[in-house]
């Protein structure tokens, strides 16, 4: 994985670095653009080939989402350490539930397991465009600063 350039408050992390970091969480954030204002979502999602998909049940995601533009994004950030990081994952939704192209193909080889209630019958496929990622190094209070 990419490491901090010496004296650096903010790094870009690798295509191959983003896939890393999605690879090894399951909690994320779709955007989607409904009536013609940005909601955001969170979503248990799993990748496979590159492809960031989620299940869904009848809905907003699930009428708003195939053939538009959306945005997945993931973060941590370790306190103890004060390194953060975010990815970013731009692309075309597609329902992937039950068509027959290789993003559905794809989407299907792993299975994305929710934890919000009810019934998820539908899959969402992300088939990226872009995949960005940024890692930073916040400054290290002293201890009179963090008392303030």
């Amino acid at each position: 994985m990419d490491e901090i350039e010496a004296g650096g408050e903010l790094e870009e992390i690798s295509e191959s670095g983003c896939l890393e970091l999605l690879e090894r969480h399951r909690l994320g954030r779709v955007a989607i653009v409904i009536d013609g204002q940005p909601q955001v979502f969170p979503v248990n999602y799993a990748i496979s080939g590159g492809i960031v998909s989620f299940r869904t049940g009848r809905g907003t995601k699930l009428a708003n989402a195939p053939l538009s533009k959306v945005a997945f994004e993931i973060d941590g950030y370790e306190v103890s350490s004060g390194i953060g990081w975010s990815v970013m994952v731009q692309g075309i939704a597609h329902d992937a539930s039950e068509s027959f192209d290789d993003v559905s193909w794809e989407a299907r080889r792993v299975l994305p397991k929710p934890l919000a209630p009810g019934v998820k019958e539908h899959r969402i496929a992300i088939r990226p465009t872009i995949i960005t990622g940024r890692r930073f190094r916040s400054p290290i209070e002293s201890g009179s600063e963090a008392q303030k």
